[in-house]
């Protein structure tokens, strides 16, 4: 589990943030599973636990991916897994409040996002 830290009273503004909503896709082995959106250049509302908020169709969807959207380029440029993400966000000082449920996430630049979904950390240090 991810140590988020408690991020309260930082004062933080939620209200400009993009709030990532879910997404269900299945895999090529029938699995299904979940994706959440990241955007660059604007603070993003994540989930803290996507997989005990969401069930759709009653369903516990185990596996989350975050997608990454490059403004710069106009067009995703990849996507990651949510849980190791989350992690490199966390222990990078990315996390701007957390509201018990949901993180405030600092907007990203193409760099930040390209090194999140590659799993590099040179951006993350």
């Amino acid at each position: 589990m991810i140590d988020y830290g408690n991020y309260q009273g930082r004062n933080a503004d939620w209200t400009n943030a993009f709030v990532a909503a879910p997404r269900y896709f299945t895999d090529p082995a029938g699995e299904p599973f979940g994706v959440l959106a990241m955007n660059e250049g604007i603070e993003t509302i994540m989930p803290k636990l996507p997989h005990k908020r969401y069930h759709p169709d009653g369903d516990e969807i185990t596996k989350w991916r975050i997608l990454l959207y490059s403004k710069t380029k106009g067009d995703v440029i990849g996507d990651t897994d949510f849980f190791a993400a989350m992690k490199k966000l966390v222990t990078g000082g990315y996390i701007l409040d957390d509201n018990g449920e949901f993180v405030l996430i600092k907007a990203l630049t193409l760099s930040e996002l390209d090194a999140l979904m590659r799993g590099g950390n040179a951006a993350f240090r």
